[in-house]
């Protein structure tokens, strides 16, 4: 993280203390933008940014691909589970209307 603070001070001219803050804001966000079941995933992000050393660092673009990485998996399961409960939904909703039509026509023989 430190790596990016560093990169607002030059190229945006932030004081150290606006560049941090910047980073929260960025981090918050993202966090709106997303389903709340990722907001952990983009803490845990933000957190091993500021937790590697300076000598294993990689570049902030690497950490970005790696989470957007993360992100998408996680999206992808997302997306197969709501699919998987509309399906079920949608079986469980034609199963009853079938009943009760059925039953109104045996009603009215």
């Amino acid at each position: 993280m430190q790596e990016l603070i560093q990169q607002l001070q030059e190229k945006a001219g932030l004081t150290a203390e606006q560049a941090v803050k910047s980073v929260d804001v960025i981090k918050e966000f993202v966090k709106g933008k997303l389903p709340p079941f990722i907001a952990g995933t983009v803490d845990s992000w933000f957190a091993n940014m500021a937790s590697q050393s300076d000598a294993k660092k990689e570049g902030f673009m690497d950490q970005a691909g790696d989470f957007l990485d993360d992100m998408k998996d996680k999206v992808e399961d997302w997306a197969e589970d709501a699919k998987d409960k509309a399906t079920h939904l949608a079986k469980d909703a034609k199963d009853k209307l079938s009943d009760i039509f059925q039953d109104k026509k045996e009603g009215n023989k």
